[in-house]
């Protein structure tokens, strides 16, 4: 018998038995399994183990990263101070009914919440109420007017029947008084028909507030309407520090995306709750985008100055611990945080006073997107 194609064949299949059992047993494994290893592609953005974070450039220009060079000034010391927006002296106005009587509206109803007014616009009209003594008064001397009148008339014709024979001053005096009666009875009757009084818009506005109906009665005083002019709101913000208004350079607002200029009115002499009003109006612009209530930020500039680097605040993030950091530019794929101290220096920008040297290439845009990569 030939014994090379036998050999042939268990050469062959030893590697397959082999990988099979791998150590001459049924082909099971026995022992512990192996856990497959990951492989990390090097091009990906991730986290390093001393924290700072590897990003590819293709990374970099995906999220839009931006850097600029830390650059220490001479910046003013700014604080923040809680305020709401407020309707001032001449921006608001209440429409009240000045005598009692009944109301008369225009077209039907009162301007309802959100309309807009103009200044002199006829909002309604108000019969004036009256008593019934004062109507029988009224009515006695309206009969007592009629029957002098009727005498005068009898008197005047009198005079103009005689001709040349009296003086003409004496004919006209007479016309006069008829004249004269005339008129007053006029004025007994038009009472007697209820007299109206207009009611009118004291400014251009928003209304904010409706309060009567058609045809409602009203005493004197009773509120009809509120009118608030949004392009006069200014804002009202408060502060702990009496030392603070002699010290104002520069403020302003931020609402969304939008930053206000402030112009500093003054301050109120009396605390509320013990902290000190003061008073803003906007520069060049309105807050018609809020309602008179809003709550709003000031950013107060004093005449103080400080070091440090004035970066956007959208730089700022927070770390696992909850410190403040920033994010710079090490080398072309790398960055790193740095744990720094700030305040507040506009409605915009914040001023880093501690932790990032002069000179480093500070992330602008994109550091949150930055700070969560792990």
């Amino acid at each position: 018998m030939n014994k090379c194609p036998l050999l042939v064949s268990l050469l062959v299949c030893f590697p397959l038995l082999v990988l099979a059992g791998g150590d001459g047993s049924d082909g099971h494994s026995h022992g512990e399994e192996t856990t497959p290893l990951t492989v990390i592609n090097p091009n990906t953005p991730q986290r390093q183990l001393d924290g700072s974070v590897f990003l590819p450039k293709t990374s970099q220009r995906f999220i839009q990263v931006r850097t600029q060079p830390a650059k220490l000034e001479t910046l003013p010391r700014s604080l923040i101070l809680n305020g709401q927006v407020v309707a001032g002296m001449d921006a608001s106005s209440k429409v009240q009914a000045l005598q009692a009587g009944r109301l008369d509206i225009a077209n039907g109803s009162l301007p309802a919440i959100g309309d807009k007014v103009e200044k002199g616009q006829v909002l309604a009209t108000l019969t004036l109420a009256k008593d019934a003594q004062e109507g029988t008064n009224q009515a006695a001397e309206a009969a007592d007017l009629q029957e002098q009148l009727k005498l005068a008339e009898l008197e005047q014709q009198r005079l103009q029947g005689l001709g040349e024979l009296i003086p003409r001053r004496e004919v006209d005096t007479a016309a006069a008084t008829v004249r004269s009666l005339q008129a007053r009875l006029a004025v007994f009757r038009k009472g007697a028909k209820g007299v109206t009084e207009t009611v009118r818009s004291p400014i251009s506005g928003i209304v904010t507030a409706s309060y009567a109906a058609n045809g409602q009665a009203v005493q004197a005083g009773d509120l009809l309407l509120d009118i608030i002019d949004p392009g006069k709101l200014q804002v009202e913000a408060v502060t702990y520090d009496p030392a603070l208004p002699a010290n104002i350079a520069a403020a302003n607002v931020t609402i969304g995306k939008q930053t206000l200029a402030l112009r500093y009115q003054g301050n109120s002499q009396q605390l509320r709750q013990q902290a000190l009003p003061l008073r803003f109006s906007v520069e060049g612009e309105t807050l018609a985008q809020l309602a008179a209530g809003s709550p709003v930020q000031v950013t107060v500039q004093t005449r103080e100055t400080l070091q440090g680097v004035a970066v956007p605040a959208e730089a700022l993030a927070r770390n696992p611990s909850n410190q403040t950091v920033v994010w710079v530019k090490t080398t072309p794929e790398q960055y790193a945080p740095r744990v720094v101290q700030y305040q507040p220096l506009d409605g915009e920008r914040v001023m880093i006073t501690a932790g990032l040297p002069d000179g480093e290439r500070v992330v602008v845009q994109a550091t949150n997107l930055i700070n969560q990569i792990r």
